[in-house]
C-alpha cells in the first residue's frame, strides 16, 4: 500500500488485534457489533445456509469455469523435490509439503469478491492443505456457492482486523491457522502485518493498480475501459495511461474525465513509458503496443502483465492469480501461487566417511567464528568414522 494510509490503519487495528488475542470470541463479537451495528449470536455460517446458497445458472457456470482454470494453472506449478550430493558422502534434500491450515479473507463489503475465494482456496486444495477456514463479513450467496463447490464448510461471517486476529491467535470457536491469505481493506492489511511474526501472511495488498502502456496502434476505447475497470475498485485505486501518441491520450482523457483516480500522460517513447512503469511496479501492466513481446522482454516489475487483452481477463478467466502485489511490492514479490500453501522441509544425510570429511570444513570455520564447541562436535564426527 502506497503512502501513509497504512500507518494510520495499523494504529486503528492494533488495539483490535490485541483485544481478540486476549478475549477471544467475546472480542470478535464486540468489534463486529461496533462496526456492523448488530451483535451476532455466533459467527460460524451453518452448513444448511451454505447448502441453500444459490446464484443464477450463468454465474454458477462461470464460477465453475474459473475454478477449472485456476486448478489447471496451479497443478502445473508444483515444485519438484530435490536431492543433491553437495559434498562427498553428504546428500542434501528439499521436500515440499503442504501447510496444515490456511485462513482466507474474502471481501464482502461494497464489492463482494467470491472470485478471491477461488483464487486462494483452489491452490490451497491443489497443494494439499488439510484445513481451510474462510472469513467473510456478511457473506453473499455467491461466496457460499464457491465454498460449497470446493467442499469448504468452515466459513465465518466476520471480517476486518478482528477476523485476522482470530485466525492468527485462535478463539474458543476458531482454531488458529498457519498462514493467512486474501485481500481486504486497509485494516485487514494492517492486521495481517501485525500478526505476521506469529503466522505466515501472503503480502500486504492495497488498492488496485493498473498501468497501460500504449502507442499509436492502440484502441482508445479499449484503453479507457481497462483503466476504468481497475479504478472501479475504489477512490484509492490508481489507473495510469502512458501513451506515446498525443491523439490517443487526448481521446482517453475525454473518456475518463469523470474519474479522479485515472491519470493520462503522454511520453516521448516506449522506453520512457517502461521506465516509469518499472519505478511504479504496478499490480497490473497492460501492453497495447505494436510489438508487445519486445517490450515484455524488458519488464521486471509488475504483478501480472497482459498482452492482447485486458487485466479483467486475469481477474476472472485466465487461471493465473488476481491476488497480486501492490504499492510497489512487485519489485520484490509475485502474486499468490501454489508455493504460498507449501513449505520446504530440508533433510541432510551423511555417510560416516562424508561426516568425517565435513569435519575438515566445520572445524576451521567454527574456530574462526569463535565457536569452539562446534569444532569439538566436528572432532567427534572423525572419531565415529
Amino acid at each position: 500500500m502506497r503512502g501513509a494510509g497504512l500507518d494510520d490503519a495499523i494504529g486503528v487495528a492494533a488495539p483490535i488485534v490485541a483485544d481478540v488475542r486476549d478475549r477471544g470470541d467475546a472480542a470478535v463479537l464486540a468489534w463486529t457489533e461496533r462496526f456492523d451495528g448488530a451483535r451476532p449470536d455466533g459467527f460460524r455460517v451453518p452448513a444448511e445456509r451454505i447448502e441453500a446458497a444459490a446464484v443464477q445458472d450463468d454465474v454458477l457456470q462461470a464460477l465453475r469455469a474459473m475454478i477449472r482454470a485456476v486448478r489447471t494453472f496451479n497443478e502445473a506449478q508444483r515444485p519438484a523435490d530435490t536431492a543433491v550430493e553437495a559434498a562427498p558422502g553428504i546428500v542434501s534434500e528439499r521436500r515440499w509439503l503442504p501447510l496444515d491450515s490456511v485462513g482466507i479473507c474474502v471481501p464482502s463489503g461494497s464489492f463482494p469478491l467470491p472470485s478471491s475465494l477461488v483464487m486462494a482456496a483452489v491452490p490451497a486444495l491443489v497443494a494439499g492443505v488439510r484445513r481451510i477456514a474462510v472469513v467473510t463479513p456478511r457473506p453473499v450467496d455467491a461466496t457460499l456457492v464457491v465454498a460449497r463447490e470446493l467442499g469448504l464448510d468452515e466459513v465465518y461471517a466476520i471480517g476486518g482486523a478482528q477476523a485476522v486476529a482470530a485466525l492468527a491467535f485462535g478463539t474458543e470457536t476458531i482454531a488458529p491457522v498457519d498462514r493467512i491469505v486474501g485481500p481486504g481493506n486497509a485494516y485487514v492489511t494492517a492486521a495481517k502485518l501485525l500478526v505476521s511474526s506469529r503466522v505466515g501472511i501472503d503480502l500486504p495488498a492495497g488498492p488496485s493498480e493498473v498501468v497501460v502502456i500504449a502507442d499509436e496502434t492502440a484502441n482508445a476505447e479499449a484503453c479507457a475501459a481497462d483503466l476504468l475497470a481497475q479504478a472501479e475498485h475504489g477512490a484509492e485505486s490508481e489507473a495510469l495511461l502512458l501513451s506515446t501518441d498525443r491523439a490517443l491520450s487526448d481521446r482517453v482523457t475525454t473518456l475518463v474525465a469523470r474519474y479522479d483516480n485515472v491519470k493520462v500522460e503522454t511520453v516521448s517513447s516506449l522506453a520512457d513509458a517502461l521506465a516509469r512503469s518499472e519505478v511504479f511496479a504496478p499490480e497490473h501492466l497492460e501492453l497495447h503496443v505494436r510489438d508487445p513481446e519486445a517490450l515484455l522482454a524488458q519488464v521486471r516489475n509488475a504483478g501480472s502483465v497482459f498482452i492482447g487483452g485486458s487485466a479483467v481477463i486475469g481477474d476472472y478467466a485466465a487461471g493465473a492469480t488476481h491476488v497480486l502485489p501492490t504499492g510497489g511490492l512487485a519489485r520484490s514479490s509475485g502474486g499468490l501461487g501454489l508455493e504460498m500453501f507449501m513449505k520446504p522441509l530440508q533433510v541432510v544425510r551423511a555417510t560416516r566417511a562424508g561426516a568425517a570429511a565435513a569435519a575438515l570444513v566445520i572445524g576451521p570455520i567454527a574456530r574462526a567464528e569463535g565457536l569452539p564447541l562446534h569444532a569439538a562436535a566436528a572432532e567427534r564426527l572423525v572419531e565415529r568414522a
